[in-house]
């Protein structure tokens, strides 16, 4: 369980970068401060005792368009005390940076972070363009944890890319139900893409459903042949959403952007910021956003067809309200949240041929009827056999961090089905116009909701996880294990691209508050109020669920914390010869056993093995031991400060006893299988882990080359899927080896 860090997410980006597009270099200094504390980190409680003093370093976050400087090649250093949320100085110290502005960025003062309202901090706009920053530290002095880490420099875009699209009839005369054929023009702004300008033909028609019947419509494209445009993987499909009820423009953005991050979810919609003319008629900032398919960059599964009428199958959760019952393939819902008014819409295949159609949706009624029989109706099949926990779990995080009114399987929620493959998979979130407070109703229907359904606007109560979406609520409240995973993956999450959120909606503020000056003009939009909102709720929001899903240390459940996910390994944890157990902590975010150092800790597992047969798990020491004792010969495992991974491999057919003991230092324990003769890992099997096993999971992930077997090894994340993140995790794995 291996946390998924911003470096790590960074170099993921990097890596995808190199294969479908570039994105933009991080500026320099950039480093995410969320590696430390986060302008609006959650933070504890009640003020503790002062620590020994140490060195703080304050870390400024720059926006696209900013480089930090230091005068004089100074370290951002001061000598202090830790006391509680605070922090103590020892010493009088002026800590000095410049932000340097590249060409078409300005320095935008209103949604940059430097010490808020303390009398001791300075930001000076100089002549040249600059903006000099200065906090003076006073010996005695203290200030909050989240202002010191929490600085951030954010820049404006002098010019947003512009999106043209020209048609031979009039916009007013474009309806949802006919392509029109088009010609469109994008060129770039301020900020730089690798996939340049474009120019080409295509079609284009309305969409949406109440958002059409707004004044500032929402489109979609299609293009004559595939094209990246802004940096999106090359497609045909791409919509452009208005956000005319959302004055912060920014609801969508955030959460495509942030939840790229998703360990389980391998695909979230790809989107950028456009400034849009239609007839060349200027029309307002709008989200150029990639629409959901079956495609290689997108849902990547065989589509089903006559000889295959088990998947694959890209399917929407629909309501009344948005399904064409003349022309969607819609299919009977056996959901039970509003039976009049709940439907599944097949979005891909669309065979033409009518019988063909008949059969899959009478396929995909009868697996949906399964799949509700073991939920809801108690038919003895363990949910494991139709959900997909990884997917699930990401999906229930993302939409109950955002409070979806929309989302939470009532409309506009993407799953699906693979061949041959009996679990249904939750994918591509989309829709959050009305999402984070925006809207106070209620999901209640009178017809099958018993009232738990909490209005859109509070920030307490869970908007997925009720009798509006059953299927949810019945996974999440009838399985413990499920629990205990959603909380990890939350705990995981929040403490790595979730900290995130909140300096997000400032540095994306800051970049689009220029054009959003033209839209809000044109479209009547309060937008320092919309931010301040959003801003508001989400803060609210995560306190929210941090009461209730962020785990501490000693709070996670042994077995579940050293099981590779979904593992089903038993161990004893009353200890080995006297000894204490090991406890189950939280760390990084990620759940696993420790022992502290404070009295020597031990757990057991009892397991028979063939020959050849191997026992793996990560491991991390700093200082004391930590030792594998196999039948009573014990083997010293040696210092790892990070995540390390060992291997034992049977020597001969016969029950093992293994034993984990630690004393003196810290140890980690996590990630503990059993696999058959397989080293975990070696993606080419030729009997080491290395880089180039590295490099045949990502070409694996690019869909350029089949592990065969060597698939079941190399899922270092445990999500169910080859993906670049288990080429970056199994890369850093043999690189600390």
């Amino acid at each position: 369980m291996i946390t998924k860090k911003n470096r790590i997410i960074k170099l993921i980006a990097v890596l995808l970068a190199a294969v479908f597009g570039a994105v933009p270099a991080v500026s320099a200094g950039a480093e995410s401060i969320a590696e430390q504390t986060s302008v609006y980190a959650h933070t504890a409680h009640a003020v503790v005792h002062i620590a020994e003093s140490e060195q703080f370093t304050m870390v400024p976050q720059p926006s696209e368009g900013v480089t930090i400087v230091l005068p004089d090649n100074a370290a951002l250093t001061v000598t202090g005390r830790h006391a509680g949320n605070s922090i103590v100085f020892d010493e009088t110290k002026t800590l000095t940076f410049i932000a340097e502005f590249s060409e078409g960025w300005t320095f935008c003062r209103t949604y940059s972070v430097f010490f808020p309202g303390d009398a001791r901090a300075a930001v000076t706009e100089n002549a040249d363009g600059t903006v000099t920053f200065a906090f003076s530290a006073v010996a005695g002095e203290n200030v909050a944890v989240s202002d010191f880490y929490g600085v951030a420099v954010n820049a404006s875009a002098a010019e947003l890319p512009e999106l043209r699209i020209d048609t031979e009839i009039p916009f007013s005369d474009i309806t949802k139900l006919e392509w029109v054929d088009a010609h469109f023009t994008l060129t770039l702004g301020t900020k730089p893409f690798e996939s340049g300008d474009y120019e080409g033909d295509g079609k284009v028609k309305g969409r949406g459903n109440s958002s059409w019947t707004y004044p500032k419509k929402p489109y979609s494209i299609k293009l004559n042949s595939k094209a990246s445009l802004l940096d999106i993987p090359k497609t045909k499909k791409y919509a452009i959403i208005a956000n005319y009820q959302d004055s912060s423009y920014l609801r969508n953005y955030i959460t495509y952007k942030t939840f790229l991050g998703l360990l389980g979810i391998g695909y979230v919609p790809k989107c950028e910021f456009v400034d849009v003319y239609l007839n060349g008629e200027y029309n307002g900032l709008y989200l150029l956003t990639e629409r959901i398919d079956i495609e290689k960059s997108k849902v990547n599964i065989e589509e089903a067809d006559a000889d295959h009428l088990s998947g694959g199958y890209l399917i929407e959760k629909d309501a009344y309200g948005k399904v064409d019952f003349d022309n969607d393939l819609w299919f009977n819902c056996p959901y039970w949240a509003n039976q009049s008014k709940d439907y599944f819409v097949l979005k891909a295949p669309e065979p033409e041929d009518t019988d063909l159609q008949l059969a899959m949706k009478s396929y995909l009624e009868e697996y949906m009827q399964r799949i509700h029989d073991c939920l809801i109706n108690g038919s003895g099949e363990p949910y494991t056999e139709y959900v997909d926990p990884a997917t699930w779990i990401d999906f229930m995080i993302v939409q109950e961090v955002s409070k979806n009114i929309d989302g939470c399987m009532k409309t506009s929620c993407f799953m699906y089905k693979d061949r041959d493959d009996e679990h249904l998979y939750m994918t591509a979130p989309w829709d959050f116009d009305f999402a984070y407070g925006l809207v106070s109703w209620t999901n209640n229907s009178p017809d099958h909701n018993d009232g738990d359904c909490p209005p859109g606007n509070t920030p307490d109560g869970f908007i997925a996880i009720n009798s509006a979406a059953p299927w949810l609520k019945a996974v999440y409240y009838n399985n413990e294990e499920f629990r205990w995973a959603l909380k990890t993956r939350y705990t995981e999450y929040r403490r790595t691209f979730l900290d995130e959120m909140l300096p997000m909606i400032n540095e994306q503020a800051a970049y689009i508050s220029i054009s959003q000056a033209a839209d809000g003009a044109l479209w009547n939009r309060n937008f320092s109020y919309g931010i301040r909102k959003l801003r508001s709720f989400l803060e609210g929001r995560l306190e929210w669920l941090d009461s209730q899903w962020l785990l501490a240390d000693g709070e996670v459940d042994l077995d579940y914390a050293l099981n590779l996910y979904g593992g089903t390994l038993e161990f004893q944890i009353d200890g080995e010869g006297g000894t204490a157990p090991f406890i189950g902590v939280v760390r990084d975010g990620a759940a696993m056993a420790m022992a502290d150092g404070t009295e020597e800790r031990s757990f057991r597992l009892n397991r028979s093995l063939e020959k050849g047969e191997i026992l793996a798990f990560d491991y991390s020491l700093t200082g004391g031991s930590l030792r594998l004792i196999v039948n009573g010969a014990a083997i010293a495992l040696p210092e790892h400060a990070e995540l390390g991974r060992y291997v034992f491999t049977a020597p001969h057919d016969g029950e093992y006893e293994f034993v984990w003991s630690a004393e003196g230092g810290v140890a980690f324990v996590d990630n503990v299988s059993i696999d058959l003769g397989l080293l975990f890992g070696d993606a080419n099997m030729d009997g080491t882990v290395n880089v180039i096993d590295a490099l045949f999971v990502l070409r694996a992930a690019l869909g350029v080359l089949d592990l065969g077997d060597g698939a079941l090894i190399c899922d270092m994340n445990a999500d169910g899927t080859i993906g670049v993140a288990d080429a970056i995790l199994l890369l850093r794995r043999t690189m600390l080896a």
